[in-house]
């Protein structure tokens, strides 16, 4: 990821493009009916597309990922016959809505979470055979308060947008969430590691 917003020119044109390709009539092929009528360069039921929306973590904009993420899943996922916006192969896109719903997104090929914005209060998840992950969010309202305000891991104020598997998955832990109905740029840390990093010359 650091090497693609190198090559875009930084971070303001990555985030330009990025922001582009979630506009509505961007597509240039029509999906119909059979792809959720989506209209968008980017297309939640293509599976290589589904860390799409989480990019902005890589500019420290975690609200913006939130805010796409919760949108297509409003938007996409419903309880019904077809409630899902496309095949979904082997469960691929239910479990892309079990991640948001939990506030996670698992890196592929990476030891590295995400931290999103949780659709629950209180969530006790069993990991590692017999450990437990406790995600809290306080002042949570699905419809209006889900951005993040701050987060605690394990007890400690937490300043990254992203984790190791090794501070939750492990052994178990807890991630605090406060959330609120503005959008805050609540992570001052490192973004999420780019592995494989070339620095162009």
């Amino acid at each position: 990821m650091e090497t693609l917003i190198q090559f875009m020119g930084g971070e303001s044109e990555f985030e330009r493009r990025l922001d582009y390709i979630f506009q509505p009539g961007t597509s240039e092929q029509d999906l119909g009916a059979n792809g959720a009528s989506i209209t968008t360069l980017m297309n939640i039921g293509n599976e290589p597309d589904f860390a799409t929306p989480y990019e902005y973590h890589y500019i420290n904009k975690q609200h913006k990922s939130v805010n796409q993420t919760r949108a297509l899943a409003n938007e996409f996922f419903k309880n019904a016959n077809y409630g899902v916006p496309g095949n979904s192969d082997a469960g691929a896109l239910n479990s892309w809505l079990i991640w948001q719903m939990i506030g996670l997104y698992p890196v592929v090929t990476q030891p590295v979470y995400l931290i999103n914005s949780p659709w629950f209060e209180d969530i006790n998840m069993t990991i590692n055979g017999n450990s437990t992950l406790r995600i809290t969010a306080t002042n949570l309202d699905n419809a209006n308060s889900y951005f993040v305000q701050s987060v605690k891991v394990n007890g400690r104020d937490w300043d990254k947008n992203w984790l190791e598997h090794s501070d939750i998955m492990v052994n178990g832990g807890t991630i605090e969430f406060e959330l609120g109905s503005e959008t805050k740029r609540w992570e001052s840390g490192d973004v999420p590691p780019s592995p494989g990093h070339h620095v162009l010359s």
